[in-house]
């Protein structure tokens, strides 16, 4: 470092600070020169000025207060667009947007756009959808939200602000700061694209996925990332950084080798499923704002069918497969390439090999029941009970074609290794032997009739309905289940014709002959 220059001096007298308020002024003075003279700039980038800076911070950490991480976020943004090629030499001049796409803050135009908590009112759509995610609860975390501009120091966001060795050493409201200021650079509509630009220069999906492998990261932390992160991966949905989602989202599972064969490992919920699981949430939130079909297709095979691929596993945790069920539904109902292709490849078997591991989940049925009556997947219900299956039966009593026949091998399936879990209560096997017969007579017998008429007269009337199948969700739902389905074949042509199958009515043998041995 050359010793006779402004820079060094700042940076000593950063290194040296003992009290809050030394540490502030020095950064107010390093922010000073950077804005005041442009060679002082190019020093800070010869002098790596900008790693030392962090390595001086992080020894600092306990002086950084919420005035010293504001100074660093003023010293990375202008409203001066004028500024911008000069300071961001990094890239090429094609890439710097038009001075004209800047506006002045203090004009009125500007100030009518900003909304109370100091966002612009055209935000984009996931920003919006995640809005009560981003209210922030404490003074540290909220300016990260009330700074933004045009981003004209890339060098301190990568070297200082995405350093998350030196955040991580920071309170969790300080973390949360820098996570809104990023944040909100990239989604604030007058410089977004811009900011954009510069961060992808500089890698920033990969920073942001490095410091998601974290382990020391609080979970609150990683959230808002997740976040960050599929705001960026909306702006142009590039195949480079959905491959490299889908491959960190692939690395939060690390199955075991099973010594003996009947033993089944599952992971246990820690805070690399919950961060899978809220970026599949985010991911399948992403693919439902697709409007293009071209655009729907290249996600699909891109991340979609490769995180279900991976996924459909009897070790994943629960929570985690019931949000791969609801992609692998959304993925069947709007990619038409996919559910040809998950049929071809024998996708449904996969599922009755799969999914009975899964027996006691709810959820699951749910979907499953959701995608045969052609019924939305998503949102998904915060809670599914009983009697939400009631709600999917059409109230005037005409019935459709099913859809996805082939699920109904998996939701029979499920209902047998229900009976053959230790933990089911055997007074409900009991109720369910005669349920699984009704739905073997049903489903031969309403068979025929289709074939000799085209209608079929409902024997069940709704209110019966309701009151077979209001049960509470509990561990062992297998009887409601039967019961739900015998009822569907009474008075649903076309599922009936599905249960007609030979080999789904030996799976329903195989269902009674479960609970007559449990029993």
């Amino acid at each position: 470092m050359h010793p006779n220059t402004e820079i060094a001096v700042i940076l000593a007298l950063i290194e040296a600070a003992e009290t809050t308020d030394m540490l502030h002024i020095a950064l107010k003075l390093l922010a000073s020169v950077l804005r005041q003279n442009l060679m002082n700039v190019q020093e800070m980038k010869t002098c790596r000025g900008y790693h030392l800076l962090s390595q001086f911070i992080h020894r600092k950490m306990s002086l950084c207060d919420i005035q010293c991480l504001e100074v660093l976020f003023k010293i990375a943004v202008s409203e001066d667009s004028s500024k911008l090629n000069n300071r961001q030499t990094s890239l090429p001049p094609s890439t710097i947007m038009p001075e004209d796409i800047f506006m002045d803050v203090n004009s009125s135009e500007f100030q009518e756009e900003i909304d109370a908590d100091g966002y612009y009112n055209n935000h984009d759509d996931f920003y919006e959808n995640r809005e009560n995610c981003n209210k922030p609860e404490t003074t540290d975390a909220i300016v990260g939200t009330l700074i933004s501009g045009a981003l004209s120091d890339a060098d301190l966001v990568e070297h200082v602000l995405l350093d998350w060795t030196l955040w991580v050493t920071a309170p969790a409201p300080m973390q949360l700061g820098v996570v809104n200021f990023l944040e909100n650079l990239v989604s604030v509509h007058k410089y977004k694209d811009h900011n954009l630009t510069v961060l992808r220069e500089r890698n920033i999906v990969h920073h942001l996925l490095v410091t998601l492998h974290r382990d020391d990261v609080e979970l609150l932390v990683l959230e808002k990332m997740a976040i960050l992160l599929c705001i960026i991966l909306q702006d142009k949905l590039l195949d480079s950084e959905l491959e490299s989602v889908a491959t960190f989202v692939i690395s939060t599972f690390h199955p075991i080798e099973v010594q003996v064969p009947q033993d089944i490992w599952r992971e246990t919920r820690n805070k690399r499923v919950i961060l899978r699981n809220i970026l599949l949430e985010a991911l399948i939130d992403l693919q439902m704002t697709i409007a293009s079909e071209d655009v729907l297709e290249q996600w699909v095979s891109t991340l979609s069918s490769r995180l279900i691929t991976y996924f459909l596993d009897e070790a994943v945790h629960p929570t985690s497969v019931v949000w791969l069920i609801t992609l692998l539904g959304c993925c069947l109902t709007y990619s038409p390439l996919f559910s040809l292709e998950f049929q071809r490849s024998k996708g449904y078997q996969a599922l009755v090999q799969v999914l009975p591991h899964f027996c006691n989940s709810l959820d699951i049925y749910y979907a499953l029941f959701c995608l045969m009556f052609g019924k939305p997947i998503y949102p998904k219900l915060p809670e599914v009970g009983i009697q939400d299956f009631e709600a999917l039966m059409p109230t005037n009593g005409h019935y459709g074609e099913l859809k996805f026949s082939g699920l109904l091998d998996s939701i029979i399936a499920m209902t047998k290794s229900s009976f053959n879990e230790p933990r089911t209560r055997p007074f409900l096997a009991l109720e369910a032997v005669n349920t699984v017969q009704t739905t073997d007579a049903a489903s031969v017998e309403e068979n025929d009739d289709i074939l000799e008429e085209p209608t079929l007269e409902v024997s069940v009337d709704r209110a019966q309905f309701v009151q077979l199948t209001g049960w509470e969700a509990s561990a062992a739902n297998a009887p409601s289940i039967l019961r739900l389905m015998a009822n569907l074949a009474k008075m649903w042509p076309s599922f009936s014709y599905a249960c007609g199958r030979a080999d789904f009515l030996e799976s329903c043998v195989d269902v009674y002959f479960s609970i007559v041995r449990f029993v």
